[in-house]
């Protein structure tokens, strides 16, 4: 068990690096993200697809099984309070590089990612019981 949590907070460091990564550094070639699929703008789906395993590895990493459900909904609180500063925070780095901009609408997937995220981590729990 102990294994698990270690290797699971290891890959939650390097999702994060990874998601710093994407958000600032500068990509200036090969990827067009301005087109839309089935009518959503690709870089909101590339934002909401970013932060939708941010739950679920943050309960992989952290969370304690064995307590009340409440515990878990307390937990995924915290977990998407955390993530919306995140987003946030990410946003308004972004609009003080040069080379980037800051968008509500990229804040908006990135929250609406970690809020499915936590649905479906709260899915998971009850389907296995792992309250």
């Amino acid at each position: 068990m102990q294994t698990r949590k270690t290797i699971s907070r290891a890959v939650l460091v390097i999702y994060i690096i990874a998601v710093a990564i994407a958000c600032f550094s500068r990509f200036n070639s090969g990827i067009d993200l301005s087109s839309e699929w089935f009518g959503i703008p690709k870089d909101k789906i590339v934002h909401f697809a970013m932060f939708l395993p941010y739950p679920v590895l943050m309960y992989m990493a952290f969370y304690q099984t064995g307590h009340k459900p409440a515990y878990l909904v307390l937990f995924l609180c915290a977990i998407i309070a955390v993530g919306g500063i995140l987003a946030g925070t990410t946003e308004l780095i972004q609009g003080l590089l040069a080379y980037r901009s800051a968008d509500i609408n990229d804040f908006r997937a990135d929250c609406l990612g970690i809020l499915t995220g936590s649905i479906l981590t709260t899915a998971y729990s009850a389907i296995a019981k792992k309250w």
